[in-house]
């Protein structure tokens, strides 16, 4: 198995960053591991910058003077080159976001808490504000994360889902055997749709890690690991 995968579409689409999400092959959360996978020209390490996340919706925008800082929050946003930005996961949704235009990057941290209060749409408007982004310029990755067919939630968590997306058509949710399960890729998906980015340049992995835990550090099945995947994104 790999250390890490990257996504075709950018690859080929974007040449002006690198994005790659680990394996359980490494822990992301262990810098060392990340210095012993990625070479200097792939990702320069000595830069990294990755926020103490609280699942909250701060946004943090990272420029020259405060690269490497960690301080509390859930999402990184800059348009300065070689500066990995890194998010960590272990079931909650890392969300990639690219504004291929004004060559201006976010990553995100969304469990259902972030989720919930649009972190990712918090993150789109602070990339208007500073990098004047257009979101249909934006191209958008949902990472390896819990899906809807694993993500058991209370029904009260449904329905305050429900309530606050009760402007949407259709519910959140799966019923089975009196067990709710709720959708957070839909739930993020949603939220970039209404923030006017285009449906085509959204990019669900669908990759759930509860169901692929050999591959994908999962907080559920791992018992409470507190190793994690790592989605670095950086500008070239």
């Amino acid at each position: 198995m790999e250390d890490y995968i990257k996504i075709d579409r950018i690859n080929k689409e974007i040449d002006f960053v690198n994005l790659v999400m680990t394996t359980t092959n490494i822990d992301a959360k262990n810098e060392d591991d990340l210095f012993k996978t990625f070479k200097e020209d792939e990702f320069k390490l000595t830069n990294l910058t990755r926020n103490s996340q609280i699942h909250s919706s701060i946004v943090n925008k990272i420029d020259i003077e405060n690269i490497g800082q960690r301080i509390d929050g859930d999402a990184l946003i800059t348009n300065v080159k070689e500066v990995p930005l890194l998010i960590l996961t272990a079931d909650c949704v890392p969300v990639v976001i690219i504004d291929s235009k004004n060559k201006a990057i976010g990553a995100v941290h969304a469990g259902w808490r972030g989720t919930y209060d649009r972190i990712v749409k918090k993150t789109i408007e602070e990339m208007i504000k500073n990098y004047n982004t257009n979101p249909e310029d934006l191209v958008c990755v949902i990472g390896p994360s819990i899906g809807p067919c694993c993500y058991e939630v209370s029904k009260d968590l449904v329905e305050k889902f429900n309530i606050n997306l009760a402007n949407h058509a259709g519910k959140f949710d799966i019923i089975k055997n009196n067990k709710y399960y709720l959708d957070l890729w839909k739930i993020n998906e949603l939220t970039l749709k209404d923030c006017k980015v285009k449906e085509e340049n959204i990019i669900n992995l669908q990759i759930c890690t509860n169901c692929n835990h050999e591959k994908f550090y999962s907080y559920r099945k791992h018992n409470k690991t507190q190793k994690r995947i790592g989605t670095m994104i950086q500008i070239r």
